[in-house]
């Protein structure tokens, strides 16, 4: 079967480009990208495809004008529009001190969902081949990617396409050569110094000394581990619908659920939420990932880690995830010198009134005799070693033991507002009251209230 009817078959029985589509083709002026626009053309009339071109200049060599100026004739003659833009990639890259390659990736990226938003072009069609998967495949494989990082690229991912993936480079240079098509070298695609191009000119070559096959084995195994990886993000998404907890700006879930889940399942449902957190998993290793389940199955019951862009923290059963980790109230003391509404630094408010005669107390409201506790009083938040003289027992205890005994977050800690006269605490506002002061039948009362 020729190459042309071979991708037309490729099309038609996996569906990932549908009949009448208007595509975008990445279009750098290489082998690859040519014998894409190429198949693609040929395949227009009977798809009813609507093709256009984006070209990115990277400015990285002297010589990538004369790419631009190809890629126009090369469209000129084939009839399809084309939206070309220089951009100097190096420039960009030292003003972000980033990594050349990904500055330049995330740069072409950007510029083809653009130009397809501006084209009205539904799926951008790249030019990835069985080469470049079996290449992407080993350099996951030697920075210690797991499963679905070594799963590789994918043929349809979102509005990306790229239906190359089964062809070897050869047969798309075989074509080119049949067709009279030419197309532009890049120099540095020989340069050893990068991690690809030896991977490409040395380590592949010699796996094939071993088995020639190699890099059909290593596309299909990518396949087979997209098929697994596709099956797990079905059980992610269930779990993700059944145990997520999410507001605006904190995700959360049950320590029990991970500590149940199979280790193949609890990480990949730890790298979704971590996902969802931030937007992406750049900068996210095996070991962030490890580090947030040993935090939630076995570490401390209150603990957290700082990962890059993301807070996680451990609160008993619940672990938390955040960008940033929650603001805290400054530890500033406010005064109570008379009757009013006072507010707290965690946004309620404390009423403090003069009353004739006990209404009672309750969670959110304690009582003193106004003749034994006078204005003014302190509201302050929680200090090392402090202890309380709780009502109801003998001798002391330590806010921190009442604290565990509450199973107060950290946070909650620090947001519970301590009413004091001097060093005794009067009341832990909310949770617990001191012993004595109670009021007296015939005197006036002080009455706290704790108001949402």
């Amino acid at each position: 079967m020729i190459i042309q009817d071979r991708f037309y078959k490729i099309l038609c029985e996996t569906g990932c480009i549908p009949a009448g589509s208007r595509l975008l083709v990445a279009l750098s002026g290489g082998a690859d990208s040519v014998a894409l626009l190429s198949l693609l053309h040929g395949c227009s009339q009977e798809l009813e495809l609507q093709l256009e071109a984006a070209h990115l200049d990277h400015s990285l060599r002297s010589t990538s004008c004369d790419d631009a100026v190809f890629v126009a004739r090369l469209c000129l003659d084939l009839g399809i529009p084309l939206t070309s833009r220089r951009c100097d990639v190096a420039a960009v890259a030292r003003e972000k001190r980033g990594n050349l390659e990904e500055v330049a990736r995330d740069l072409r990226r950007s510029f083809l969902l653009e130009t397809a938003k501006a084209q009205n072009c539904e799926l951008i069609v790249l030019g990835h081949h069985a080469d470049d998967q079996a290449e992407t495949f080993m350099m996951r494989l030697l920075r210690g990617a797991g499963p679905g990082g070594l799963a590789g690229m994918r043929l349809v991912d979102g509005m990306l396409v790229r239906p190359l993936l089964s062809f070897r480079k050869q047969e798309l240079l075989d074509y080119l050569t049949m067709r009279g098509l030419g197309w532009q070298e890049d120099v540095s695609n020989q340069d050893l110094g990068y991690t690809r191009n030896s991977l490409r000119h040395r380590l592949l070559p010699e796996l094939e000394s071993y088995n020639p096959q190699i890099v059909q084995q290593l596309s299909g195994l990518c396949e087979r581990l997209r098929q697994d990886e596709d099956f797990f993000d079905c059980l992610v998404q269930h779990e993700l619908s059944r145990c997520l907890q999410c507001s605006e700006v904190e995700w959360q879930i049950d320590c029990a659920v991970l500590a149940e889940m199979a280790p193949a399942l609890a990480g990949r449902l730890v790298r979704a939420v971590l996902q969802e957190v931030r937007g992406d998993l750049r900068g996210l290793s095996s070991r962030h990932v490890a580090a947030v389940i040993a935090l939630a199955t076995g570490g401390p019951a209150q603990g957290e880690v700082m990962l890059p862009e993301v807070w996680v923290a451990r609160r008993y059963e619940i672990c938390r995830f955040r960008k940033l980790p929650p603001e805290l109230p400054k530890s500033d003391v406010l005064t109570l010198s008379s009757e009013g509404d006072f507010s707290l630094p965690d946004g309620r408010i404390l009423r403090v009134t003069l009353e004739k005669k006990s209404q009672g107390g309750s969670a959110q409201t304690a009582e003193f005799c106004a003749d034994s506790v006078t204005l003014p009083l302190q509201v302050r938040s929680v200090q090392p070693g402090d202890r309380l003289r709780p009502s109801g027992m003998l001798g002391t205890k330590k806010l921190q033991d009442l604290f565990v005994d509450l199973k107060l977050t950290r946070e909650e800690r620090l947001l519970t507002p301590l009413i004091v006269r001097g060093e005794e605490i009067l009341w832990v506002a909310g949770l617990r009251r001191c012993a004595g002061y109670q009021p007296q039948a015939g005197r006036p009362v002080l009455r706290l209230t704790i108001l949402p």
